[in-house]
């Protein structure tokens, strides 16, 4: 495999301190030229397995059908309030198994995996950043189905998420809607939610079902704006070697645990690849979509989206350029 001698490297640009003297983060990307350090990575796109798309169509933005405006579904916000908490034994459906029903019949795999003893620790309260960005996911598909996951904001209303959470190919395809939540904390939303019809994943997704390319987007309406309140997770693109050597941290809402509880660990990577990164870290079903971030110099950067797992280690799809330039064109779009 040939790698280009241009590189991508995230810079950060810090936004104006939110009112609770927080402070948000952004990224922009800047070319440069000559071999590659640490921090910087470009790859010739992996399209192993994806036959039918020329390189660099797997990571082309596909966007669900917009309704008219006179049939479309009325843009929702909810104020903070209370709502009955789920039953502490309530498993929920992770999203993964509407697109793989397969293995909801014969559970020879899950969407996560719990490796060894639970290491799981509850996040409580959810109010602090960054535990207040990461929200927990309500998504009726097309047929009507239920289903859960998680996303985080990367901007005031685009939420990142697995690819699987917003195309689910045996539920008929793009939801009907998805609730999001940030900071769910059992029956209290502390930042209220808001109901999204606008979704955008990607070629390798919605076309091939490879996991490779599981990732998507949820745009929220103009009137739901939570990451003005929340803050938002920072992007990075890093090299093998730098993720080898990084502590790993995840954070979501697992079905079992009612899928209203955010619960989080941390761990140094398993192993990595050209698109994923692999990690012995706890997690179940409902976590899809979660955060895998780093925290550096005090800041957090997200480099990878978590998406399913097997008892030989959970894994991400990585940030890798592709992805990252997607993730900031569906960031733009929620500004």
């Amino acid at each position: 495999m040939q790698q280009s001698n241009t590189h991508i490297m995230s810079t950060k640009t810090l936004i104006p301190k939110l009112n609770n003297g927080t402070q948000r983060e952004s990224f922009q990307s800047e070319s440069t030229s000559g071999t590659g350090n640490e921090g910087s990575l470009t790859e010739m796109e992996n399209l192993e397995g994806v036959a039918a798309f020329s390189p660099g169509e797997a990571d082309k933005e596909v966007a669900n059908p917009q309704l008219k405006e006179s049939t479309a579904t009325p843009a929702e916000m909810e104020e903070p309030g209370q709502e009955a908490a789920a039953p502490e034994n309530a498993v929920e459906m992770d999203a993964y198994f509407a697109s793989y029903s397969e293995l909801l019949q014969e559970r020879k795999e899950s969407t996560e995996v719990i490796i060894g003893p639970d290491n799981r620790v509850r996040i409580n309260p959810t109010t602090a950043y960054p535990w207040r960005a990461i929200c927990a996911l309500k998504i009726t598909a097309q047929d009507g189905s239920k289903w859960i996951g998680t996303g985080w904001l990367v901007g005031p209303r685009t939420v990142i998420t697995a690819g699987h959470c917003v195309y689910m190919h045996d539920h008929g395809g793009w939801p009907r809607s998805v609730e999001v939540i940030p900071g769910a904390n059992d029956g209290t939303r502390p930042y209220g939610s808001g109901i999204a019809t606008t979704f955008r994943s990607v070629n390798g997704w919605i076309n091939s079902k490879n996991s490779d390319f599981d990732y998507g987007a949820i745009i929220l309406p103009e009137n739901s704006r939570p990451g003005d309140r929340t803050g938002w997770f920072g992007l990075s693109v890093k090299n093998d070697d730098f993720l080898k050597n990084a502590v790993l941290n995840l954070s979501g809402y697992p079905g079992d645990k009612g899928g209203n509880q955010q619960w989080f660990m941390s761990l140094k990577t398993k192993s990595v690849n050209a698109r994923r990164i692999t990690y012995d870290i706890d997690t179940m079903g409902g976590q899809s979509g979660s955060p895998v971030w780093i925290y550096l110099n005090g800041q957090r950067y997200a480099v990878g989206i978590h998406t399913n797992g097997h008892s030989s280690g959970n894994s991400a799809t990585r940030l890798v350029t592709a992805v990252y330039n997607n993730l900031i064109a569906w960031k733009n779009l929620g500004l």
